[in-house]
């Protein structure tokens, strides 16, 4: 009895995968014009599949319909999304070409920093590995994705996110924008190298002195510790660091991931906090990514909560109707 209740769980979880898989959207054709520049606006789409039977999954498909109407409704010309290095990419997958039919440009994020020991970069195996999960996935979005972001954060002081040293990450980077190249000619590498703080600012010299600047096409970053009071930089003075840095290299820039909880802070203040980042990106002429669009998705982020634009009963917080009314006022 017991073995077959297991077979039946497994069968209901096979069918709820299956049925997301293949019925979440009828069309799977979808193909973008190749973009001359980034997508102004973007937000990130933390995306976990889930599903154990296949009323999870037609619950989970008309959410994730409903939440791409309603990127598409708020002004988002991108929309950010992960894929994992070891593991099942089969949602970010259906969803960046559910996100591409409605005339959204999904950006990827090549990610592997949970299939690590922290206080190393990959052995040659991994790499090996890497290279394989890499050519997969661009082959796969080669007509949708012309984004991709090369790990989160490298330069990053805490050890949870940072890749080796700046040599080391010059060799996976070197070897990923090679094969994306290779998949897809029209594709851009972005490379969050930013001067977050003094171990970050040390890793991006290095890195860049190292010839880091030759194998991507935008300099990305994420400007978090400009929005503490405390920060050793401003908003402004991190931009003008970054500007600097971009002028340097020839490497346009982007903010390719930002964002504030309101459980720091209070709705209220998330939503003038992300109005001021938003402006003061569109005026400096940076393409942003907010971090990120659901609590409902991604409720938790390093133990603090409400980083979305909508609650997690999808009901509309502060903060959306300040970026909805600004970035429509834009594109009027």
């Amino acid at each position: 009895m017991k073995k077959i209740l297991v077979k039946i769980i497994i069968l209901l979880f096979v069918g709820g995968a299956i049925y997301f898989g293949y019925s979440l959207y009828s069309q799977l054709s979808a193909k973008l014009a190749v973009p001359a520049v980034p997508p102004a606006f973007s937000v990130f789409y933390l995306y976990y599949f889930s599903p154990v039977s296949p009323l999870d999954a037609i619950k989970q498909n008309e959410e994730v319909k409903t939440d791409l109407e309603n990127i598409k409704k708020t002004g988002f010309d991108g929309l950010k999304l992960n894929f994992y290095f070891r593991q099942n990419n089969l949602a970010s997958n259906l969803i960046a070409k559910a996100a591409a039919e409605r005339g959204i440009y999904p950006i990827g994020q090549l990610v592997g920093h949970d299939q690590k020991p922290q206080d190393r970069a990959f052995t040659d195996q991994e790499l090996a590995e890497w290279e394989n999960f890499v050519r997969e996935e661009v082959q796969k979005n080669k007509d949708i994705i012309y984004f991709w972001e090369v790990w989160n954060e490298p330069n990053m002081t805490e050890l949870r996110f940072r890749y080796g040293t700046p040599a080391e990450y010059l060799e996976l980077l070197k070897r990923t924008q090679k094969i994306i190249k290779e998949e897809n000619p029209a594709a851009k590498i972005i490379v969050t190298a930013d001067y977050g703080d003094m171990e970050a600012e040390k890793f991006t010299d290095e890195f860049l002195n190292l010839g880091g600047a030759d194998y991507f096409d935008y300099l990305s970053f994420h400007p978090y510790n400009a929005l503490d009071s405390q920060a050793r930089y401003n908003l402004s003075q991190t931009i003008a660091q970054e500007k600097s840095l971009s002028e340097k290299y020839n490497k346009p820039l982007w903010i390719t991931e930002i964002g504030i909880p309101d459980s720091d802070s209070g709705e209220t203040r998330q939503a003038d906090t992300a109005l001021t980042l938003f402006k003061t990106a569109y005026e400096n002429k940076i393409p942003i990514v907010w971090f990120h669009w659901s609590d409902r998705l991604f409720p938790i982020v390093d133990g603090k909560v409400g980083w979305g634009l909508i609650r997690k009963d999808n009901s509309l917080k502060p903060i959306y109707e300040e970026i909805e009314s600004f970035i429509n006022n834009v594109k009027r």
